[in-house]
């Protein structure tokens, strides 16, 4: 069969699980970076090298934010209009050209800014040189991870998610490797980590851009082909995949502010231990909902409403199942999963407690991700990005301003309403989200 007709054709379940499970693959194994650079560098450096990755990475983190934008717009566009190739190659080429922008900016002020940077970020004079010895590295590859993870986007919605899969499975994969041997055989310590992350990055995005030797997909961009109505339109539809990710590194601040003044190093330690554990159930969803965009952008695009309809429907009811699926993993061994990370009885007990609290909502959050995900895909940017801004800042924000003092007034713990801001967050978005999916995009669409 040909593009349209599996895409039009093929048994929606089928069709639906080609793309998410590769894209949820995905998700999971691109959050190994973060993580096993984390594992490595405080095993093999110590506490002081975990700090200084921590200050320099926010940087980096926000180019990827900035890079997912570009490949998500940019890809829901070219979904609309497959047998375009001029249009393609259009979407293709800004794509390109907005994260070689964005990365010489980036770049240019690691470089030339970068003590007054990194002290503006919480260095101090012990940590900078290690700090320096991490991001001089990963700034040079970082053009590299920008590329992959745009392109990533690109690749997936031209039915290949399988490469997408295994392009991420062999970074990841890489960058363990090389951390182990890196840090703890050729002693090299933090730079040693950096170099790790740098090669796996570049291996990743060159097995990548194979996809895109002998297609119809060509880079041809100057400056006087630059079309502001075209960059306008792949920002503001992939914004809101810019405000998830992004979201993420602002939350972690707002709660670890929270908890350090509610129960000092003991919650911070708790909500970190959750942080990472929960992050597997966000990039599980985030996975999910990015599983209907091809099918609902190309569909959405020749007027198959019907077809728009099932997809969406269908991603609901597994999101859903997923979700109580995960409720009940975390109900049960929520202790369990904090015995990897501690073998300290109190935190055990806090981290057991606040896992449950944390993940209450997670129906809520799965519901939230496939409707973003959706109103991007039928190109209503406008009604994505209020939720994202609404969910990722407005109501946690909220949240942590009154739900503390609350469960402090009515349960004795403050630490309770802690726990439960963000999953207040997520309910609330999804309250509000019906009314605007009603009015703004499905009016049309869930008639029968």
């Amino acid at each position: 069969m040909n593009k349209k007709m599996d895409l039009e054709k093929t048994p929606l379940p089928k069709l639906f699980f080609s793309f998410a499970i590769p894209s949820t693959l995905s998700m999971l194994v691109m959050s190994l970076y973060t993580i096993a650079d984390g594992v490595f560098i405080t095993r093999g450096v110590g506490s002081a090298g975990i700090a200084a990755v921590n200050i320099g990475y926010p940087i980096i983190n926000f180019t990827v934010a900035l890079s997912l934008m570009f490949g998500i717009g940019g890809a829901t566009l070219i979904a609309f209009k497959k047998d375009d190739v001029e249009h393609q190659n259009k979407c293709f080429s800004h794509i390109i050209l907005l994260n070689i922008v964005v990365y010489a900016i980036v770049a240019i002020a690691i470089f030339v800014f970068t003590n007054p940077l990194m002290m503006a970020m919480g260095a101090n004079e012990e940590l900078l040189p290690m700090i320096k010895g991490y991001m001089y590295p990963c700034t040079i590859s970082t053009f590299f991870l920008m590329m992959s993870m745009s392109l990533n986007a690109v690749v997936r919605n031209d039915n290949a998610p399988r490469r997408a899969m295994v392009s991420m499975f062999i970074g990841a994969g890489l960058n363990i490797v090389l951390d182990y041997i890196f840090i703890f055989k050729f002693n090299f310590g933090i730079v040693g980590g950096a170099v790790a992350t740098a090669i796996s990055q570049v291996v990743s995005a060159l097995y990548l851009c194979g996809h895109f030797i002998g297609s119809t997909f060509r880079f041809e961009m100057s400056w006087k082909k630059l079309d502001f109505r075209l960059l306008k339109r792949i920002l503001s539809i992939g914004f809101p995949s810019f405000v998830l990710e992004f979201a993420v590194a602002v939350i972690t601040v707002l709660f670890n502010i929270a908890f350090m003044n509610a129960a000092g190093v003991f919650g911070t330690a708790a909500y970190s231990i959750i942080a990472y554990s929960f992050m597997f159930f966000r990039m599980l969803f985030t996975g999910l909902s990015q599983g209907i965009q091809p099918i609902v952008s190309y569909n959405y695009g020749i007027k198959n409403l019907k077809r728009v309809r099932d997809t969406f429907i269908f991603a609901h009811k597994v999101c859903f199942i997923t979700s109580i699926a995960s409720l009940l993993f975390v109900i049960f061994f929520s202790g369990s999963v904090a015995r990897i990370f501690t073998h300290e009885p109190d935190l055990i007990a806090e981290c057991a407690k606040g896992f449950i609290l944390y993940s209450i909502a997670i129906s809520f959050l799965g519901f939230n991700f496939v409707n973003i995900a959706y109103l991007q895909a039928v190109d209503n940017p406008m009604v994505s990005n209020i939720i994202c801004m609404a969910r990722s800042f407005l109501f946690v924000f909220i949240a942590l301003a009154i739900l503390p003092d609350l469960t402090e007034k009515l349960f004795g713990s403050k630490t309770d309403g802690i726990w439960v801001s963000l999953p207040f967050a997520d309910f609330i978005t999804a309250i509000l989200t019906v009314p605007f999916l009603k009015r703004f995009t499905m009016k049309y669409i869930l008639k029968p």
